[in-house]
């Protein structure tokens, strides 16, 4: 078994510059890897990479150079999409369609069908609290509901790699608990979860190892069992970095 799920060697990605603007370096060879069954955290400030580097290992664009290999494969391959998930930053789904055809549909890429698939959506809306909205037009719902119905979607099928990007945004008290419930639930089912937020006390809750990106370069490496307060040493590092020669 395939113990490296995620891999990214020497990875460059420059954005062209619009009309008298200057190209952008978005990522300035990054590097780094996330074991099976482990939850791993990129954190940074706005602008840092973090978005690129999701795109990136989604196949969603091309790194100017570098290597990115996903299950031990290339992340364009149809096989690597289907073992994995994606809730984007600010998700953004079909309106017209109500919250149980959306997971049905994202339930048969997963290679659900029958009644398997309809036990899982039942499932996962229950578990996001909107058993009683599945009926309703996305279009109708609120900010946090749907947050948790992207939560759902990510889930359904159980992905072996789950990328959330700041998937706690728009929930409030209970439904940021139930959003890391639902990650350590993946976790001891054997998933494995790369993350991002701005919420570094749920980062130090849920991920085992964190990697610090500030201006396309990663500068530190920690394990979260390691540190007492996230938010200070990531504070830290920033600091130091600026103060660099």
């Amino acid at each position: 078994m395939q113990d490296k799920v995620l891999e990214l060697k020497e990875v460059y990605k420059t954005y062209k510059g619009e009309l008298f603007e200057k190209p952008f370096k978005a990522l300035d060879g990054i590097s780094f890897e996330l074991e099976r069954n482990k939850s791993f955290g990129l954190i940074g400030l706005n602008g840092a990479g973090k978005s690129t580097t999701i795109k990136i290992i989604l196949g969603l664009i091309f790194p100017d150079s570098g290597e990115v290999r996903v299950f031990g494969k290339s992340s364009f391959e149809e096989e690597v999409k289907k073992r994995l998930s994606y809730l984007p930053e600010n998700p953004n789904f079909y309106e017209n369609l109500k919250a149980y055809e959306l997971l049905e549909w994202v339930g048969r890429l997963r290679g659900l069908t029958g009644r398997s698939l309809r036990e899982e959506i039942e499932k996962w809306l229950c578990k996001v609290g909107l058993e009683k909205e599945g009926g309703k037009l996305v279009k109708k719902y609120s900010r946090g509901m749907i947050q948790r119905l992207g939560l759902a979607q990510a889930f359904i099928g159980n992905p072996e790699l789950i990328i959330l990007d700041e998937p706690l945004n728009g929930l409030d008290p209970l439904g940021r608990k139930m959003a890391r419930d639902l990650i350590s639930e993946a976790l001891d089912k054997g998933a494995t979860i790369f993350f991002t937020s701005h919420i570094l006390e749920d980062i130090e809750k849920i991920c085992d190892r964190v990697c610090i990106i500030h201006k396309g370069k990663i500068l530190k490496f920690i394990e979260t069992k390691e540190v007492e307060n996230l938010e200070k040493e990531f504070i830290k590092t920033l600091e130091e970095y600026e103060k660099s020669p």
